[in-house]
């Protein structure tokens, strides 16, 4: 009798992306790297806050837009008091979401987040009669859409190297619960990878 290991694998950004944009002071494409502070602007009764960004090689700052022109009295007061704490979590965050670089057309090195991976192993093992082998099914769950390369993570979460992931690949022991190209693809926000191997 053989057994079925499932457990699932969940990604967490541990730093927020980058920016690309150009630097009046270099004078070229720079990487600009969150601060984890934000500027909260008064403007009569309303506010402006940013997410402030920094130049990697000059330290220029550049201002990523969280809210423009909106009332104290319409964000929850726990939510504007983590802005005005400068709080980590919160910027990590905004630091995160695809939605407000895309608000303010601004440009991400999109493998530039590093990130750390929840891993949690179901129990009961499941009995299974017929296979010969023990089989690993990990579900992967990316819900931040990072942009990973999906061998290059299994080699590193495996502790193996690329080209053993690309040998169980060709030899059918490691492959997507729906046959992907595992070799060829990005990670999408949801994958269910088989290991048919005793690693």
């Amino acid at each position: 009798m053989s057994y079925l290991k499932e457990e699932t694998w969940t990604i967490l950004p541990a730093s927020s992306y980058k920016i690309i944009r150009n630097c009046p002071k270099c004078g070229t494409k720079s990487l600009f790297q969150s601060t984890g502070d934000f500027r909260i602007n008064a403007n009569g009764k309303c506010v402006d806050i940013w997410l402030i960004y920094q130049c990697e090689k000059c330290r220029s700052t550049y201002n990523l837009t969280v809210f423009e022109r909106i009332s104290p009295q319409k964000l929850p007061r726990d939510l504007y008091q983590k802005f005005q704490e400068n709080n980590s979590s919160l910027a990590l965050k905004i630091g995160t979401d695809k939605k407000i670089f895309e608000k303010n057309r601004a440009v991400v090195r999109e493998d530039s987040v590093s990130y750390t991976v929840s891993k949690k192993e179901a129990f009961p093992s499941v009995s299974r009669q017929n296979p010969t082998e023990n089989c690993r099914m990990i579900h992967i769950q990316n819900p931040h859409d990072l942009k990973i390369r999906t061998d290059k993570f299994l080699a590193e979460q495996l502790s193996v190297s690329r080209s053993k992931i690309k040998r169980l690949f060709t030899e059918g022991l490691l492959r997507g619960s729906n046959d992907e190209n595992l070799e060829k693809i990005h990670l999408p926000r949801s994958l269910t990878v088989l290991l048919k191997t005793g690693i």
